[in-house]
């Protein structure tokens, strides 16, 4: 995983897909994948409870990802509850959200996120279940804020958000696309 952190760190594109909330559904995760094709990296942003070497197994691409409330279960008791990556020259703050109480507003994950020492160009977090993407300015730049949605295969989803990065242009496709039937 070291290899292809690195490797991503400013590579020219970067192809990334966005889940969170599968617990333990990764049969919505190879939906998604079957509808955009398979990425550089998959981030996942918790309550994944499985393993995520399994899931980088199973979807035969790497996966890194943080814990989330559901993921308290000794295979994934040495996750941390945030990270910082950096993928083609943009800082990526992943979370569940749980910590920050996304469920009840986003003004305290985004005050965090966005300002030192993070500074977050995207921050990405799950836990509500519900798709979101929203850009706003901060400091003279674009800070974007995005939940993926839930992967898990229910009324609602599988659901994800499709990333690519490319010489400094950002392309975004919610998951599932909302012209197919």
């Amino acid at each position: 995983m070291d290899q292809t952190l690195e490797h991503l760190k400013t590579a020219d594109v970067v192809r990334l897909l966005l889940v969170s909330d599968s617990h333990g559904h990764t049969d919505g995760i190879a939906s998604l994948i079957q509808q955009t094709g398979l990425p550089d990296l998959i981030l996942h942003l918790g309550d994944h409870q499985d393993p995520l070497e399994e899931i980088a197994w199973e979807m035969e691409c790497p996966v890194l990802g943080v814990a989330g409330n559901c993921d308290h279960f000794k295979s994934t008791a040495d996750l941390p509850d945030n990270r910082l990556i950096i993928l083609a020259g943009w800082r990526f703050f992943l979370t569940h959200g749980h910590h920050y109480h996304v469920k009840s507003g986003l003004q305290h994950l985004f005050q965090v996120a966005a300002q030192d020492p993070w500074r977050a160009d995207f921050i990405v977090f799950g836990h509500t279940h519900r798709q979101l993407v929203r850009q706003y300015e901060q400091d003279g730049r674009t800070v974007y804020l995005i939940n993926p949605g839930s992967a898990f295969p229910g009324r609602e989803g599988p659901q994800g958000i499709w990333l690519e990065l490319s010489e400094g242009k950002i392309r975004m496709d919610p998951l599932p696309d909302p012209q197919r039937p």
